[in-house]
């Protein structure tokens, strides 16, 4: 079980005003989104954590290749995930994931 995390990643309250706490699926969607999104090396307690997707040259014909890569590279917490999509449209990157039997998609805005 983890704290639910807003787009600004501040926590996220329910109507009561207590943190909203997820599991399963919406879980591991957000855990897939923090490393995905999270430039690597801007978390000053884990330097590790993030990707590098953000320095690829969206202009360069292998560009799609690289976002997957560096997409594997940040998902070393998840071994058994597998990107099996990856696109561009209007400044927004999209990732298809599966991991254990399910789909997740990402979208980072670019």
């Amino acid at each position: 079980m983890d704290t639910a995390l807003n787009i600004n990643g501040d926590i996220a309250l329910s109507e009561l005003g207590k943190p909203y706490r997820i599991s399963g699926k919406d879980e591991i969607q957000q855990q897939l989104y923090i490393l995905l999104s999270a430039k690597k090396g801007g978390f000053i307690y884990d330097r590790e954590l993030g990707s590098d997707i953000f320095t690829v040259d969206l202009s360069a014909l292998n560009c799609l290749s690289e976002i997957e890569a560096k997409a594997r590279q940040a998902l070393t917490d998840f071994p058994t995930a597998e990107i099996v999509g990856v696109s561009i449209d209007n400044g927004t990157i999209s990732l298809s994931i599966e991991l254990d039997n399910e789909l997740y998609e990402i979208e980072l805005r670019i």
